[in-house]
C-alpha cells in the first residue's frame, strides 16, 4: 500500500503540513474545535507520511469524536478518508473501503460547482483507485483514476494520477503508454518538488525492470529511496525498495550488496508491520479508547437530556398554566366586551330604524299633501281653462299646451321629491318585476303613499275604471293572487 499524501489544488502541501514540526501544540486554541481538528488531521497526515501509524491512527480518531460534534461534513469527509486509507494499510479490506466509499459518498452529497469539496472528492477518487491497484484489480483503478480527472472543468495536470495510470497501464502491459504518463508526471514534479516524486520513481524502477533495463531501474529506486530517507516521507516504500534493489544486485552479481539490503528490507518492514511492533500492538486498542470514550460521552449526554427534559417538562406545565389562565381571562373579557358592543349596537340599530321609519313617514305625508294640493290647483286650472275655452277661444290652445308643460313638471317633480325619500323603491320594484311600464311605476308609487283609486284618477287624469284596470295588469304582472293585497305588498318594498 502506497501511503496517500492529502491532494490540494496546487498539487502541494498545505502550510499547516510544511510547518508541523515547527507548530506546538500549546500554539493550538484548545478552545477552538474547528482549528482543534484542521490540527489534528494535519498531524496524523504527517505522521502517516512518517510511517507512525499508531500516532496517526489516535489523531485522526481524536479528530473523528470532535468532527462529529461540530456536526462538520467538510472534515468528516477527510477523515473518514485517512482513516480508510489507514485500515488500507494494514490490509484491513472492509474496514478500509467502507470508510473510502463513505468519505466519496458524503462528498457527492455536499458538492457544488465552485465548491471546495471538489479538491476533496479528488482525494476520494484517487484513494479508491490506490485501493483497487494494491489490489491488482487495475481495470477497476483506472476507472476512478479517470473520474479524478472529470471532477475539474478544466485541463490542469494531477501528477499523482498519471503516475498511478501508468503504473496500472504498466501492469496491464500498456508499456508506451504507461512510460508517456509517468514521465509526464514526474515533470510536474520535479517543478514542484512534490514528495509523490518518490512513488513516480519506485514505479518507473518498476517499468526500467520491465523493459530488462537494470541498470537504470536500479537508479530509480536508488533515488526513490533516498527521497523516502531524507524526506521521511511514504515511509511505506521503503522495505519494497529495499527488496527490489537487493534482487537487482542478485542479478548483477552483487551478492553482498543484496544481503545488506535484504536485510534492510526485513527490518524495515518489521518495524512498520511486524508483529512484535508496539505501533501494531497499540493499533487496534485505538478504536477500543475511541469507542469507550463515545460511550462515556453518551452517558453524559444522556444524563444531561434527562435532565433537562425534566426541567422542560416542568415548565411545559407551568407554561399551560399561564397559557390556559391568560386564555380563560382575554376570553371572558372578549365575551363580555362582544355581548355589551353587540347590546349597544343593537340598540343604536333600533334607535335608527324607528328613527328612520318616523323620518320616512313624515317624508311620505308631506308627499301625500303634495300630491294633494296638486290635484286641487288641477281641479282649479281645469275651471279656468274651461272659462278660457268658452270666453277666448283663439287663447284656449296657448293655455292648453302651458298647462300640460306645468302638469308634466310637476309630475317630474313629484317623482324627485319621491325618489329623494323612497331611495330604493324604483330600483328594487324594477328588478323584482322588470316588465312594468312607466306609467304603471306611476300607479306603484300612488299605491306607496297610500292613494285611494278616486285619489288617483284626480292626480293622473284618468278615470277611476282605468285606475281599477291599471291596477288589475300590475296585479297580474307581479303574479299577486286574489288573496294578497297589492297596497301591503307594495308598501313593504
Amino acid at each position: 500500500m502506497v501511503a496517500q499524501e492529502k491532494q490540494y489544488p496546487s498539487h502541494t502541501y498545505s502550510s499547516s503540513y510544511l510547518n508541523f514540526k515547527q507548530k506546538p501544540e500549546d500554539d493550538i486554541l484548545i478552545n477552538d474545535s474547528i482549528t482543534r481538528v484542521k490540527w489534528l488531521i494535519d498531524q496524523s497526515d504527517m505522521n502517516r507520511y512518517s510511517g507512525n501509524y499508531d500516532i496517526a491512527f489516535d489523531s485522526i480518531w481524536e479528530a473523528l469524536f470532535i468532527a462529529k460534534q461540530l456536526k462538520n461534513d467538510e472534515y468528516l469527509i477527510e477523515i473518514y478518508r485517512d482513516i480508510g486509507i489507514l485500515y488500507d494499510i494494514y490490509n484491513k479490506d472492509s474496514l478500509a473501503i467502507a470508510n473510502l466509499q463513505r468519505a466519496l459518498y458524503m462528498s457527492k452529497k455536499i458538492v457544488t460547482p465552485n465548491s471546495n469539496v471538489k479538491d476533496q472528492m479528488v482525494s476520494n477518487y484517487f484513494s479508491i483507485a490506490t485501493f483497487w491497484r494494491d489490489r491488482k484489480e487495475y481495470e477497476q483503478a483506472l476507472l476512478y483514476l479517470d473520474s479524478c480527472k472529470t471532477i475539474y472543468n478544466d485541463s490542469r495536470e494531477l501528477p499523482y494520477v498519471l503516475t498511478d495510470q501508468g503504473f496500472c497501464n504498466l501492469q496491464l502491459g500498456n508499456i508506451l503508454k504507461a512510460e508517456k504518463q509517468l514521465y509526464r508526471a514526474r515533470t510536474f514534479l520535479e517543478k514542484n518538488n512534490a514528495p509523490y516524486m518518490a512513488v513516480n520513481l519506485s514505479f518507473t524502477g518498476d517499468l526500467k525492470k520491465e523493459q530488462y533495463q537494470y541498470d537504470s531501474a536500479l537508479a530509480y529506486y536508488i533515488q526513490s529511496l533516498e527521497i523516502v530517507n531524507n524526506s521521511n516521507v511514504h515511509t511505506e516504500l521503503k522495505s519494497d525498495l529495499q527488496q527490489k534493489i537487493s534482487d537487482l544486485y542478485i542479478i548483477n552479481g552483487k551478492l553482498k550488496k543484496a544481503i545488506n539490503y535484504l536485510k534492510a528490507s526485513k527490518t524495515s518492514n518489521s518495524q512498520l508491520f511486524g508483529a512484535t511492533s508496539k505501533h501494531n500492538q497499540r493499533l487496534f486498542e485505538i478504536k477500543n479508547k475511541y469507542k469507550a470514550k463515545l460511550e462515556e460521552n453518551k452517558e453524559t449526554i444522556a444524563q444531561q437530556e434527562f435532565m433537562i427534559e425534566q426541567k422542560n417538562e416542568e415548565l411545559s406545565r407551568i407554561f399551560i398554566i399561564f397559557i390556559t389562565t391568560l386564555v380563560s381571562i382575554i376570553g371572558a373579557y372578549v365575551f363580555f366586551y362582544q355581548r355589551s358592543k353587540i347590546k349597544r349596537l343593537s340598540l343604536i340599530s333600533e334607535h335608527e330604524i324607528e328613527k328612520n321609519k318616523a323620518v320616512l313617514e313624515v317624508k311620505n305625508k308631506e308627499l301625500t299633501n303634495y300630491v294633494i294640493k296638486m290635484v286641487e290647483m288641477k281641479d282649479i286650472v281645469d275651471f279656468l281653462i274651461t272659462i278660457v275655452k268658452t270666453k277666448a277661444p283663439k287663447k284656449y290652445e296657448e293655455y292648453q299646451k302651458k298647462y300640460k308643460q306645468v302638469n308634466n313638471d310637476a309630475w317630474n317633480d313629484f317623482n324627485q321629491r319621491f325618489t329623494e325619500v323612497n331611495t330604493q323603491f324604483y330600483e328594487t320594484l324594477c328588478k323584482k318585476h322588470p316588465g312594468l311600464s312607466s306609467t304603471e311605476l306611476k300607479h306603484c308609487a300612488l299605491i306607496k303613499l297610500n292613494f285611494n283609486s278616486h285619489e288617483m284618477s284626480g292626480v293622473l287624469n284618468i278615470s277611476v275604471r282605468s285606475v281599477h284596470t291599471s291596477r288589475y295588469r300590475i296585479r297580474k304582472k307581479m303574479g299577486l293572487d286574489s288573496n294578497s293585497s297589492l297596497t301591503s305588498y307594495i308598501g313593504s318594498l
